[in-house]
């Protein structure tokens, strides 16, 4: 089964810049009853996925216990279980060997003013070539004046021999442009051969409803806010409403909060934060926190001065 990766390889320069706010930390609480808590702690799988998509071996190792994939990176890298059908199970994998395939790159020229060569219809192409473009052309079209002549962006992808066998773009580029919604692209196509990497996948059931899962994480992970100062629950408090974004570096009650969240094991971590069962006052609440510049080297992970929201 193939492993594809879809890549804008020039889409972040066409894009104006994002503006927002920043913070130094932020405290969240989402109150939670046993169905919300299990579906907070896990993903849907994939279900609606095409048979051969990336996330379609989730569901492929749900169903069979087991499945393989192929790419040059894991198509799936969940640590949360995913739930289906009512029941949670926790999917896993290994590198198991290695498999010949194609790096492939497809440029895409959106505003030619004429079009040479073959044209194929993009209802025609093979279901992998279609899979590939399809997240450039079905995306809003770009700005006339952001472009320039010849070709401005395009997508990127592992192809597996199978694959390559069916597609008429890769290695070979049998068509010189494709017909979108009435719109011809010309497109330009490089492949070059890669080993991939065959990732083994393992799905194991680890609750048999959202109740069951509720409770393993409620005995695993929950812990009680309690004994807060003034300041402190004025942090937690204002995180009720919504995220509590900490705007200075010396919030002295968000950092005593932070040393409470980290001396407990959360269901979800980075470098940056975490995701907790926590209860307050009596009530269960799922917390997100990002202790942002509160980290130190000597705490742990080293953070930038601010952080995004």
């Amino acid at each position: 089964m193939r492993r594809r990766t879809t890549l804008a390889l020039a889409l972040v320069a066409l894009l104006a810049g994002l503006g927002g706010c920043s913070a130094a930390g932020s405290l969240s609480l989402t109150p939670v009853d046993d169905r919300a808590l299990a579906e907070e702690a896990s993903r849907p799988a994939p279900t609606d996925a095409p048979p051969d998509a990336d996330e379609g071996v989730v569901q492929r190792a749900i169903d069979n216990g087991t499945a393989t994939a192929v790419g040059d990176h894991p198509p799936v890298d969940e640590r949360l279980p995913f739930r289906y059908d009512g029941r949670f199970y926790a999917v896993d994998y290994a590198e198991n060997g290695t498999a010949p395939g194609y790096d492939v790159g497809i440029r895409i020229d959106f505003n030619a003013s004429a079009v040479d060569g073959t044209v194929v219809d993009y209802d025609e192409l093979p279901a992998v070539d279609r899979e590939t473009l399809e997240f450039v052309l079905s995306q809003e079209p770009p700005d006339e004046e952001r472009l320039e002549p010849g070709y401005d962006f395009g997508v990127g992808a592992t192809y597996t021999e199978s694959d390559a066998e069916s597609s008429v773009l890769a290695p070979t580029q049998e068509y010189d442009a494709v017909r979108y919604e009435g719109e011809v692209y010309p497109i330009d196509v490089e492949a070059e051969r890669e080993t991939l990497t065959v990732y083994r996948y393992e799905a194991e059931l680890v609750a048999e409803s959202h109740e069951a899962y509720a409770e393993s994480l409620r005995e695993r992970h929950e812990f009680e806010l309690s004994g807060l100062s003034d300041a402190e629950r004025t942090v937690v408090e204002d995180a009720l409403n919504g995220t509590n974004y900490i705007e200075d570096s010396d919030n002295e009650a968000f950092d005593s909060l932070v040393d409470r969240f980290r001396a407990q094991e959360p269901v979800e971590e980075t470098d940056y934060g975490g995701s907790y069962v926590v209860r307050y006052d009596g009530r269960l609440y799922w917390a997100e926190i990002d202790y942002g510049s509160y980290v130190t080297d000597d705490d742990g992970p080293t953070r930038p001065a601010e952080t995004p929201p």
